[in-house]
């Protein structure tokens, strides 16, 4: 089920922020020349909240031990090989929308 997140004026492209949906942190993430995305917003290796990772405009650092993601994939940008889960994202009259049903964040290989 869609739930609404946010305006999407409150999101610019190259930026990122942090919402929640269906009781689970995710980052809803504009990469440059892309379209808006949603992934787990907490870190595959440590489960530690993405909120402080940095953002470059298309690549997702995490702040602890510098995992990193292109957001347009979700795919890592090394070789930790820890992809972050994706949610669906609709747009509708400027607002978006997170289905979060049935999606549950990746973590990695202990």
């Amino acid at each position: 089920m869609f739930v609404r997140v946010c305006k999407e004026d409150t999101l610019m492209e190259g930026g990122m922020r942090i919402v929640i949906a269906d009781a689970q942190l995710i980052v809803l993430a504009w990469p440059e020349n892309g379209v808006i995305k949603a992934f787990q917003g907490v870190c595959p290796h440590t489960n530690v909240p993405l909120a402080d990772a940095d953002f470059d405009g298309t690549t997702l650092t995490c702040p602890l031990h510098f995992w990193s993601w292109d957001m347009n994939s979700g795919h890592p940008t090394h070789p930790h090989a820890t992809s972050l889960a994706e949610y669906p994202v609709r747009i509708e009259d400027g607002v978006v929308y997170i289905d979060a049903e049935g999606v549950a964040p990746i973590f990695a290989e202990p």
